[in-house]
């Protein structure tokens, strides 16, 4: 069977296995596994965008909990977005009553499933924003029992990229006439190839184009999900063509970039 052939079917059957099992592992989340909550400006009820202030007072509510809270229409970090049953979306139901306002808060995962729910808050005040900001203050009362605290090892994987490199080594061929419209990197003293693969995606070769270091699956906007053994996140091209990559340090809990320069 042709080498290329049987190197594709390898690639395909890593990328089902790797894709069902994050899938698998990303369902079976605690409260504690979440760092972020998305709230909308505007929830069903609402008849405009923050009506009552109620919206922004979540953000403030959740914010005292603990979390890391973004607007739906906050501009959020590029590797924010790539995986979206990373983060919580906020949501309140309010119960019709007569002269009392009843608001009952949860947090909803990427499969819309109910992670967390609070008691009802319910307030008798005759003025509407009070009344609504009242109710979501008492629904609030009872988030102390649920004792949060982010434990990024509820939200970690095994390292399913592990040993991708050595499975993913190019079979016996010469990589100079293979990628002769090659694009060529540099990072820490080595020299990387970026090439456009079959699915028009790229592939990031180490080795002098013998090893795929990583892959760049196109997302949105001009940005790419990377995917390397010891990188996941986000990844653009700057103006001057630099692969710039975003990804989030657990030990140091924030937003880490690196810098491919190009330099041919």
């Amino acid at each position: 069977m042709n080498s290329n052939l049987i190197f594709n079917m390898k690639y395909i059957v890593i990328l089902i296995v790797l894709l069902s099992l994050q899938f698998s592992f990303g369902q079976t989340k605690s409260l504690n596994a979440y760092e972020y909550v998305v709230v909308p400006m505007q929830f069903n009820f609402q008849s405009e965008p923050n009506q009552y202030s109620l919206n922004i007072l979540a953000r403030v509510l959740l914010k005292d909990q603990g979390f890391k809270v973004y607007m739906d229409q906050e501009k959020k970090p590029l590797a924010f977005g790539l995986d979206p049953c990373n983060s919580l979306r906020a949501n309140i139901i309010q119960e019709n009553a007569f002269l009392t306002t009843k608001l009952k808060f949860v947090l909803l995962d990427c499969s819309n499933d109910i992670v967390y729910e609070t008691e009802q808050g319910v307030s008798r005040l005759k003025d509407f924003k009070k009344s609504y900001n009242d109710a979501l203050r008492d629904a609030f009362m009872s988030f102390s029992t649920a004792n949060y605290m982010y434990d990024d090892t509820l939200n970690s994987t095994p390292d399913l990229t592990s040993g991708l490199s050595d499975v993913m080594e190019r079979p016996d061929s010469n990589p100079e006439e293979e990628y002769p419209d090659k694009s060529i990197y540099k990072f820490g003293g080595e020299f990387y190839w970026l090439v456009t693969n079959s699915s028009g995606d790229y592939d990031l070769l180490s080795s002098q184009g013998k090893t795929n270091y990583a892959q760049l699956k196109k997302a949105d906007r001009g940005s790419y999900i990377f995917n390397s053994k010891m990188i996941n996140g986000a990844a653009y091209f700057d103006a001057e063509g630099n692969l710039m990559v975003e990804y989030m340090e657990r030990d140091l809990n924030e937003i880490q970039n690196i810098r491919f320069n190009k330099i041919d």
